[in-house]
């Protein structure tokens, strides 16, 4: 990465950090008292997770990253900590394994879905952070959220980012997703994976009895995070 893209990577980090997550810190502590289980689906360097243990640092955190190089880099970075545990595969409709697309560029681009090559979102990305680089693939697990968490009584909050699959993971989780008292999920405005469809997100999620409580739009980019409430409990 050269040194004018390495700047905008930075820049882009710190408005996440100073500004995004900060909206995100404030409503989530407006709705959510004294949480006892939250996950982390889609963690990636695990900012995220941070934020929830400042915010909550009692609470129990699953991680969950199919990337490995980030997956170690997580179990690193955590390691002192009893609450927070960290495992290293996808979240999606069926437990089955998939070919995972990582770049040698750039983090940001690792997911299960379909890439859209002729993307004009890609191509802006592509120019901000230096270029694609190797594009790589793993075959790589993924589980049902429902058979992992079928028992569990309640989840306060699960946070979902997962470049365009976030679908899937509803899919996968409709019976815990019913159990679940917040969930935080990435939005795209854009055309970088095929067959997304952020409507569909939108009305499987009205359909699970959740409401919209929050659009917090990312600033300069085209995604936002989007907080929705289970009418069932809050």
């Amino acid at each position: 990465m050269n040194p004018i893209n390495l700047i905008t990577y930075n820049v882009i980090n710190l408005i996440d950090k100073y500004l995004h997550q900060r909206k995100i810190k404030f409503f989530l502590n407006k709705i959510l008292k004294k949480p006892k289980y939250i996950l982390d689906i889609g963690a990636h360097k695990g900012s995220y997770s941070e934020l929830f243990f400042k915010l909550y640092d009692k609470t129990r955190i699953l991680l969950f990253e199919p990337n490995i190089t980030l997956y170690k880099n997580l179990k690193n970075k955590f390691n002192k900590f009893n609450n927070i545990e960290i495992y290293n595969y996808g979240i999606g409709d069926k437990n089955k394994y998939k070919k995972f697309l990582f770049s040698s560029m750039s983090d940001y681009t690792s997911t299960f879905s379909t890439i859209n090559k002729k993307s004009k979102y890609l191509f802006i990305r592509s120019l901000l952070y230096g270029g694609q680089g190797k594009i790589k693939y793993a075959l790589t697990k993924i589980k049902q959220l429902d058979r992992i968490f079928v028992k569990q009584k309640i989840i306060d909050l699960i946070k979902i980012d997962v470049e365009g699959y976030e679908e899937k993971v509803i899919i996968g989780g409709l019976k815990t997703l019913k159990k679940t008292k917040v969930i935080l999920i990435e939005y795209h405005k854009d055309d970088l994976y095929l067959n997304y469809n952020p409507k569909e997100i939108h009305k499987k999620l009205i359909n699970l009895n959740f409401r919209l409580y929050k659009k917090i739009k990312f600033p300069f980019m085209t995604w936002e995070d989007r907080i929705y409430i289970n009418n069932n409990y809050l």
